[in-house]
């Protein structure tokens, strides 16, 4: 996928990981997600696992957030 992150992208909002919601567009340690899903991560209560798709990659992936950590909300 050939976009120019850098002209394309708007940063709507900085929220935090527990107000990701399905469908969100989030950008994680400077990559962008699109259609995200948020789930509760099994193992830990105080995180949630994001699924979605990289624009940079163009693969489906997964993050693992504390609550806490701060995410850039965006669109084109």
């Amino acid at each position: 996928m050939n976009k120019n992150l850098n002209s394309d992208i708007i940063i709507h909002d900085t929220i935090d990981a527990d107000q990701i919601e399905d469908g969100d567009q989030i950008i994680v340690d400077g990559e962008p997600l699109e259609n995200v899903t948020v789930h509760d991560d099994p193992n830990d209560n105080d995180a949630i696992i994001v699924k979605g798709f990289s624009w940079e990659s163009g693969d489906a992936i997964e993050h693992t957030l504390p609550y806490d950590y701060s995410v850039d909300v965006w669109s084109v």
